[in-house]
């Protein structure tokens, strides 16, 4: 059995991750944070007795894993504390800044740490996915767009996994590195090497991401479509499974599923 703990644990993603846990045989949740725990509804198995209104030592006193959805500031005192007591993280917060990005990766050379814009299964394969069509398509006559949808109370845009997806293309096709994020008037013709991204929020969406590949006389959908968070959630735990034990370094979820073509995000 694997002691874990979550930081950010009355978000949407904490209470799936919660619930999930309390059914799991391999993981039991033995501490919870959020900085709302003074006004929680203490649904999704989250008890009083492991509830904490701010990450701290002592709380994490025999925690084998800490799973971090919450907010880029907090994320990053959660990683200074981890780094300290050596706990391997599990971190699916996003929205972080470039220093803050590098302050995560400068910690993994001294603890375990998984962390990923998106922990689900399909939205992995959608990754290599589009990491395989980018190299086959990057000397054709090929045009790239990217739209993703949100519920409408979703705080960042584009959303991390967009994010990830914009970084493959980048990376795997002859593109202006200068995102395009929103077009009006009169723009003029499209650019070949273009990369335009879109964020549409409303609603209940829990995510949609397609990927268009867009030719002459054909094109390329590539859509991932999540309908509840809980395979997010699941995801998050196989990632604490196997993180659990291993050595410093900066692991992926593609690594954590087994996923060929393995792509960092």
């Amino acid at each position: 059995m694997i002691n874990i703990a979550i930081h950010g644990v009355l978000g949407k993603m904490g209470r799936a991750i919660a619930r999930l846990a309390n059914d799991s045989n391999q993981l039991k949740l033995i501490s919870a944070f959020d900085t709302h725990a003074n006004l929680a509804d203490l649904s999704s198995g989250i008890t009083k007795d492991i509830l904490h209104t701010s990450i701290n030592a002592d709380a994490l006193k025999n925690v084998q894993v800490l799973i971090d959805f919450s907010v880029p500031q907090a994320s990053i005192s959660a990683v200074q504390l981890c780094l300290e007591l050596k706990i391997p993280m599990v971190i699916g917060t996003t929205g972080f800044s470039s220093q803050e990005e590098s302050i995560i990766e400068n910690a993994s050379k001294k603890i375990p740490i998984l962390k990923s814009s998106n922990m689900s299964v399909g939205v992995n394969l959608l990754f290599a996915l589009t990491k395989m069509a980018a190299k086959s398509l990057n000397h054709r006559n090929f045009q790239v767009e990217m739209m993703e949808i949100h519920h409408g109370k979703k705080k960042d845009a584009p959303s991390g996994t967009a994010k990830t997806l914009e970084k493959i293309l980048l990376e795997n096709m002859p593109l202006d590195k200068n995102v395009t994020y929103g077009r009006e008037g009169m723009v003029g013709e499209r650019k070949q090497n273009e990369l335009g991204s879109f964020a549409l929020r409303g609603g209940d969406v829990v995510g949609d991401h397609t990927v268009y590949f867009l030719g002459e006389g054909e094109r390329i959908e590539l859509k991932h479509q999540a309908v509840n968070r809980d395979v997010f959630a699941q995801g998050a735990l196989v990632a604490a499974e196997f993180i659990s034990g291993k050595p410093a370094a900066f692991y992926s979820m593609a690594q954590a599923l087994g996923l060929s073509g393995e792509v960092k995000n």
